[in-house]
């Protein structure tokens, strides 16, 4: 046991050598296996693949595919954009300009009814919004019963209330005054 005494601090010093070692080794390949995971999962199924351009990285992976069924397959469609002359993109920017400046917030609901194809024409519009993955996670309500407008009203102004009372803050609520 004696001679044993005088070996151990060496023998605890190659013991921690050996496994501080081993444990690189492990963390080097456990890397290695995280980069070549991150290199095979580079596909991007949410980029359309008629947008990309040349500063797109292809990976030339598929692994997009596993995603598709058979029910789910279908035809791809490419973006086309339409394409205008410098005069007619300034034309209807501003007439657009016009449309959108002509607009104000009304503090009343029109009893005049509206033809249900408008409506229709409006909810498709709506509907073709850009969202994330193309999802499409609204939904659209039309309301035509007088009572159930009004009490939408109400709802609304109770919040406005809220805001002016609680959300908002003292300077803006002073800097509205001046506007009416």
């Amino acid at each position: 046991m004696a001679w044993f005494s005088p070996l151990t601090p060496i023998f605890v010093a190659v013991l921690c050598v050996v496994i501080a070692v081993l444990l690189k080794g492990f963390k080097t390949e456990k890397r290695e296996k995280k980069a070549q995971t991150a290199v095979t999962s580079k596909s991007r199924p949410w980029v359309d693949e008629d947008l990309k351009d040349e500063t797109e990285l292809d990976t030339g992976d598929q692994a997009h595919e596993d995603w598709v069924t058979e029910e789910d397959d279908v035809l791809h469609i490419p973006f086309s954009p339409m394409r205008l002359t410098e005069e007619e993109m300034l034309h209807r920017s501003q007439q657009f300009f016009q449309l959108m400046n002509s607009r104000r917030s009304v503090r009343f609901i029109s009893s005049k009814p509206v033809p249900r194809e408008i409506i229709d024409n409006v909810i498709r519009t709506a509907g073709t919004a850009p969202s994330g993955a193309h999802t499409e996670p609204w939904s659209f309500v039309v309301v035509s019963d007088p009572e159930t407008k009004h009490g939408i009203r109400e709802i609304i102004e109770e919040e406005e209330e809220i805001n002016y009372r609680q959300r908002m803050g003292e300077k803006w609520v002073n800097d509205l005054k001046r506007l009416r």
